[in-house]
């Protein structure tokens, strides 16, 4: 039996904070995480921070997976009012970072609760 999927819009922050990276992960945390969180259909977010170690830094700064149960419900969320004041704020955080944000959507399979799978 197949897995039931996802649809999962990534968002991927390359580079680094301009002069702050506390402040602006408070805000990322406290005001534009919960303006995302306001999105219609979204089933699941996700923020991932990268981690150093060491001296190496991660490529990513900081991604978000924004999570949906089909494409319609996606469109559903893109043409939201909750989106456009997002992405209002989103343009905020960019002038804050150095760097590219790249955009990709995948379709996701959880086979985490297949055991098939894993089966020896």
């Amino acid at each position: 039996m197949e897995e039931l999927s996802m649809l999962v819009f990534c968002a991927y922050w390359e580079g680094k904070v301009r002069e702050n990276p506390i402040k602006f992960d408070l805000y990322v945390k406290e005001v534009h995480l919960p303006l995302v969180a306001k999105y219609p259909n979204l089933r699941k977010l996700v923020y991932l921070k990268g981690v150093s170690k060491g001296e190496v830094t991660p490529k990513y700064y900081q991604s978000f997976e924004l999570y949906f149960d089909s494409w319609e419900e996606f469109e559903v969320a893109k043409q939201s009012s909750e989106r456009a004041e997002a992405v209002v704020d989103a343009k905020k955080l960019e002038a804050m970072f150095v760097g590219s944000i790249y955009h990709a959507v995948y379709e996701v399979q959880d086979l985490s609760t297949n055991t098939t799978l894993f089966a020896i």
